[in-house]
């Protein structure tokens, strides 16, 4: 499983050698910032393989401690973070800022919203630590996979002769309506709470018994736009949008909340915004679609929405 784009070649041994591979490490839930269309959720699971010399116990390396490690990398770097190229002209790092004794980052983006070449203005207010950034004008698989070896690399001992990471996105079939939001949870104690964090996600939607792609296609495309910040009410500081709705215009919005691990803040152009009710959990997003599509259906059938929070896990809302 090595090659050029996301393995590292190390010291060079005559002892035995083998080969481990661990997959399914666990899955990192990002946002990505893209010039060219703003911020986008991301989903990934990730795999490890490491070759190198094995110890007298027959290990090349403990399975239990390479997961742990991998995790604890990822949480530090990638998972829950607002992923930025800040070798990018796009990318203006602001400086940081105080509230009390709280550290915040503070970042201005712009990106390119059509093919018509209109920007949007984007910024970022950021407790430490919510931005991982990376020396590159834009993000990619291979580009992040290189930056989670060199982290490990740092970790694991000299027996080891090489590393690679794979990222891997979920095996959707062409036909499934998928779409990317971003979303931050200000109640949450973990890091769902950072306003900039996302998913790549499935949705599925039936009526009465039957499943309805159509409708499946049109929320992920037409009413999400395929890439969309989910907001509350309550986290509207400039700017409103109605809940149930997606914002029209370029205008800037700007949210913010308070949370526990800080204060965040984020402005970014309206027509990015879903608005649901109450909280911007995957329960809140999957109820609010069903009952998007209970009205535009106008129908006293059953609506059932299975909508997923990236791999694996998500919700179902029934109205």
């Amino acid at each position: 499983m090595k090659n050029a784009s996301n393995s590292s070649d190390l010291n060079e041994d005559t002892g035995i050698r083998g080969t481990v591979f661990l997959n399914d490490i666990t899955t990192v839930d990002c946002a990505i910032f893209d010039p060219s269309k703003g911020v986008l959720g991301q989903s990934w699971d990730v795999d490890v393989t490491l070759t190198g010399t094995l110890g007298d116990n027959g290990f090349v390396f403990d399975f239990g401690l390479l997961k742990k490690m991998v995790r604890q990398v990822l949480k530090s770097s990638l998972d829950h973070a607002l992923i930025m190229p800040i070798n990018s002209q796009a990318v203006q790092f602001k400086g940081m800022e105080f509230r009390g004794s709280e550290k915040s980052e503070w970042w201005h983006m712009k990106s390119r919203l059509s093919k018509a070449g209109a920007e949007g203005d984007w910024e970022y207010h950021s407790p430490n630590g919510a931005v991982f950034p990376v020396r590159s004008v834009a993000i990619n698989r291979p580009i992040l996979e290189q930056e989670v070896v060199r982290s490990l690399r740092h970790r694991l001992p000299q027996e080891i002769l090489s590393i690679s990471v794979t990222l891997r996105e979920e095996d959707i079939d062409a036909t499934e309506a998928t779409f990317r939001y971003t979303h931050g949870i200000a109640g949450h104690e973990g890091m769902c709470q950072r306003l900039f964090h996302g998913h790549r996600s499935r949705l599925q939607v039936f009526v009465g018994e039957e499943r309805r792609p159509d409708l499946e296609h049109y929320i992920a495309r037409d009413v999400l736009g395929a890439n969309v910040h989910i907001a509350t009410p309550g986290q509207f500081r400039k700017g409103e949008i109605a809940t149930g709705t997606r914002g029209k215009t370029r205008d800037p919005i700007t949210l913010g909340y308070q949370a526990s691990q800080g204060y965040f803040e984020a402005t970014m152009p309206a027509e990015r915004i879903f608005c649901v009710e109450r909280e911007t959990s995957i329960e809140c997003i999957a109820a609010e679609i069903a009952r998007l599509v209970k009205r535009e259906e106008n129908t006293n059938e059953r609506v059932r929405v299975i909508c997923y929070e990236g791999m694996s896990k998500g919700a179902v809302s029934e109205c």
